[in-house]
């Protein structure tokens, strides 16, 4: 029964808990923790749950808070831009593809870049409110705040989001036709196509980490992410494969090196021009990507882009 439950309400806990954490491997430490408590709880008859799946809630939320808490000192001294370590689609994670609302916009890379300036009360405020449609009630309870208090946690978050919001549409039919044009025109070194392909605000965002190169500032507008990508295309490492993927509900390119992780990129393409372009290099970031591409079978290969009729 408890059992039945608890597998009904996973995919909402680790969604919840991945979006607080930004790591697919805390999120599901944080959602086994509650499995383990919720057990015990349960065994309590003398203190019997009322409302399993808002005490789930609560659970995981404190553990995730716990969690962001014990993280912070570690991602303020990250080097370079901190992104989240990626999600790999499955049909359990993936929103639907043709759900445009707040719970698909806030699973991209971008959305959790923004978010990682929020405190994690607001962050918890605002996700559980305006993302997962917690009454305030409750949410002030998971917070153990007053009402009011609560409110003005996630109206801040609201503001700070409304302010540094990444633009987001959901991918369009031909979004991977669409990447593939940006990619083969850097590997051409076609400087002035790649251009016409990037919107005029557009902005690339690269998480390398303490060892691996990539830029440690983003990079914004036309001019300069076309000479960025056109200049990292030049690099003729060896063993690379370039794999088409689904990461954080976006279609990605992912990139191997004899097999291992290299790179993921997004591309977020608004109005069929490139608005923002997320690279993950650290490949401690891409561990758990790693595993579930794998298991998945998702291995096939694209030819380098550009280079076809060489």
């Amino acid at each position: 029964m408890i059992e039945e439950l608890f597998e009904r309400e996973r995919p909402r806990l680790l969604a919840i808990a991945y979006r607080m954490t930004g790591t697919p491997d805390d999120a599901d430490d944080v959602v086994q923790d509650a499995w383990l408590r919720f057990q015990a709880k349960c065994g309590d008859e003398s203190d019997p749950i009322e409302r399993p799946e808002a005490w789930l809630t609560t659970v995981v939320s404190r553990l995730s808070i716990d969690r962001l808490r014990s993280a912070s000192s570690r991602r303020e001294t990250y080097v370079g831009p901190w992104l989240a370590d990626p999600l790999f689609d499955t049909p359990d994670t993936a929103p639907p593809p043709d759900d445009a609302s707040i719970i698909a916009e806030s699973l991209s890379l971008g959305f959790l870049a923004v978010m990682e300036r929020l405190s994690p009360s607001e962050r918890a405020a605002f996700l559980l409110h305006d993302v997962f449609g917690v009454p305030f009630d409750d949410v002030a309870k998971t917070l153990e705040k007053s009402e009011a208090a609560t409110r003005q946690l996630a109206k801040r978050a609201r503001d700070h989001i409304a302010t540094e919001r990444p633009r987001f549409a959901p991918d369009p039919h031909d979004v991977e036709e669409l990447s593939m044009r940006v990619l083969a025109a850097a590997f051409s070194g076609d400087i002035d196509q790649l251009q016409s392909f990037l919107a005029d605000d557009v902005v690339h965002i690269s998480d390398g980490g303490p060892h691996h190169r990539a830029a440690r500032v983003p990079v914004v507008g036309p001019e300069r992410v076309a000479r960025f990508y056109v200049n990292l295309a030049k690099r003729d490492e060896p063993g690379l494969e370039f794999h088409p993927a689904h990461a954080n509900g976006q279609a990605a390119l992912y990139t191997t090196q004899f097999g291992e992780p290299y790179m993921l990129t997004t591309i977020t393409f608004v109005d069929g021009l490139a608005v923002s372009m997320h690279a993950v290099r650290n490949p401690e970031k891409l561990a758990a990507f790693h595993r579930t591409w794998r298991a998945a079978g998702g291995q096939s290969t694209l030819e380098r882009p550009g280079t076809s009729g060489r």
